[in-house]
């Protein structure tokens, strides 16, 4: 499948209307989570679920595990997976360590002064 330039002007592997479908509805849910305080916590707290329920599905040939001891979401994907496979569990990837920083920031205690705290 011929790579597409993307909005970061990289190519990806990644169907282009899938693409822009996975994109799209990212940036909604990412737009949610910065201006909805509970919405962000229930994202934190079930990436997986919300992301589906705002039509992020991961595809058929990728399998989510989910690693109790780290706390984090993992992806296998066949050992002869397409480029596009490979580029959707990598896209998958960046945007559950952005919920896990997501969820780290509802965590921090900020100080009096804005960017100080009491953790020195």
């Amino acid at each position: 499948m011929s790579e597409i330039l993307g909005a970061t002007g990289t190519t990806s592997p990644i169907n282009p209307i899938r693409k822009k479908e996975l994109d799209d509805n990212w940036r909604a849910v990412a737009a949610k989570a910065v201006t909805d305080e509970s919405f962000k916590k229930s994202l934190a707290a079930d990436p997986i679920k919300v992301l589906e329920e705002h039509g992020l599905k991961v595809a058929a040939e990728i399998k989510i595990i989910f690693d109790e001891t780290d706390k984090e979401y993992n992806f296998n994907i066949p050992k002869d997976a397409s480029e596009e496979i490979k580029a959707e569990a990598q896209w998958w990837t960046w945007r559950l360590k952005m919920i896990k920083e997501f969820a780290q920031e509802l965590g921090r205690q900020v100080g009096n002064v804005a960017g100080f705290d009491d953790s020195y």
